[in-house]
């Protein structure tokens, strides 16, 4: 089988598949397969915020640790191979090609979801190249996530919980904490982000689970530095710092350190050392990623309130007066509540399309930054970034590209 068919194999099913209301189908579609997931060791971790940074932290700590280490994350940033990897290296499109060569034969029925479809690829992957530990997020929620049909992970680990797929996850926090804590399995650890809004639902479920829990502790930590280049931070009397920028990696760090601990106590060998290089070291695809320094150009894929406001915080700190975006969301996000946060901090917007099928009209994007008062015009996407570069130089300014991870991708993919 060739790339090309294996990727037309992927997309012969849908993106959803048919309504889940268990996880009897994936459980089907994994016992045809030999059940790979029974031979693998996971840390699962869910939330609205934050998954994919705690997710790389441990990977790199692990990696550094000596551990042969599976990353599971969703979606992809530049391909579909970047989601499945192995000590961060993206699966080879030759054993990808061979693994659907043999779900092709296997498979009669489109019932699944290419999501389900990715999950057996990463586990019979992660089996086959005899990983050590699976770092896994999961896609959308979690109770019925197709990565929840693991039974007993080595950790829990949820992040921040904000109003995000309420189409599917339920349209209050309680509603989706309640589908995030649906990771939550009987007797196994459970580490809780801090400043957390669903931390009490979530020390509630692990209690009643008989889960050990791990929450940072506030008071141990001293937040010494933050801004776009990283942060530095003292955690029980050790100093840490992180290459990736904004407050809130703090608390993704803190996290990160909390599930360490609760490995160690599993007999999981992992340094000092290799806490503060992995923390220090790991860099993720448009989480406020720097693309360039003269003029600065930031990337960054939020687009629920949370993520925007973790973003229109660090613009604002950041010392630079003059921010011009660039801004394009898909016509599933609230682009009312986006132009809000972010018309507060930035000078000038320009409004795209283009970058994926259902990305919302740069007219209407444009419309709902001038009900907020702000300096906003459609441009073409092409046309928009040698602009924004011109226009930055111009007023000593900045430029930050925002609204979506599909207009991140492609972006990145430009490069």
């Amino acid at each position: 089988m060739t790339f090309e068919k294996a990727m037309q194999f992927i997309s012969s099913f849908t993106k959803s598949g048919e309504p889940v209301r268990n996880l009897d189908r994936i459980a089907g579609l994994l016992n045809q397969v030999g059940n790979p997931q029974k031979n693998l060791k996971f840390i699962h971790i869910a939330g609205t915020n934050g998954k994919g940074s705690v997710a790389e932290y441990l990977t790199n700590i692990l990696i550094q640790s000596g551990y042969r280490t599976g990353t599971l994350t969703s979606p992809y940033i530049r391909h579909y191979q970047d989601r499945i990897r192995i000590n961060k290296q993206d699966i080879p499109e030759k054993i990808l090609c061979e693994i659907c060569e043999g779900l092709q034969e296997i498979i009669t029925e489109k019932s699944y979801s290419q999501f389900e479809i990715t999950l057996t690829i990463a586990f019979l992957y992660f089996v086959r190249e005899q990983t050590d530990i699976v770092v896994m997020e999961t896609g959308i929620g979690g109770l019925l996530d197709a990565t929840n049909i693991i039974e007993k992970p080595l950790a829990s680990v949820l992040t921040s919980v904000s109003k995000d797929h309420m189409e599917i996850l339920g349209d209050t926090i309680e509603k989706i904490a309640y589908q995030k804590a649906g990771i939550i399995k009987n007797n196994c650890p459970v580490i809780i982000s801090p400043n957390n809004k669903a931390q009490e639902i979530f020390r509630k479920t692990a209690e009643e689970k008989h889960c050990q829990i791990f929450i940072p502790e506030e008071s141990q930590c001293d937040r010494k530095e933050f801004g776009i280049e990283g942060c530095r931070f003292g955690y029980q009397n050790t100093e840490y710092q992180t290459k990736m920028g904004g407050l809130h990696q703090i608390d993704n760090a803190l996290t990160a350190i909390e599930t360490v601990q609760a490995l160690r106590e599993q007999g999981f060998a992992i340094p000092e050392e290799a806490v503060r290089s992995g923390l220090s070291e790991t860099s993720v695809p448009a989480r406020i990623q720097i693309l360039q320094k003269n003029p600065v150009v930031i990337l960054d894929g939020g687009h629920n309130a949370d993520g925007v406001g973790v973003l229109t915080d660090l613009l604002s700190e950041s010392g630079i007066e003059n921010w011009i975006g660039i801004c394009g969301m898909t016509n599933t996000k609230d682009a009312d509540a986006a132009a809000f946060q972010l018309s507060l901090v930035l000078s000038k917007v320009l409004c795209v399309d283009g970058f994926t099928p259902n990305a919302l009209s740069k007219e209407q994007l444009r419309d709902a930054f001038i009900r907020q008062h702000a300096m906003a015009s459609e441009m073409n996407l092409e046309e928009a970034l040698p602009y924004a570069l011109k226009w930055a130089k111009g007023s000593h300014g900045a430029v930050v590209i925002c609204g979506s991870l599909y207009l991140a991708s492609y972006y990145l993919n430009q490069r």
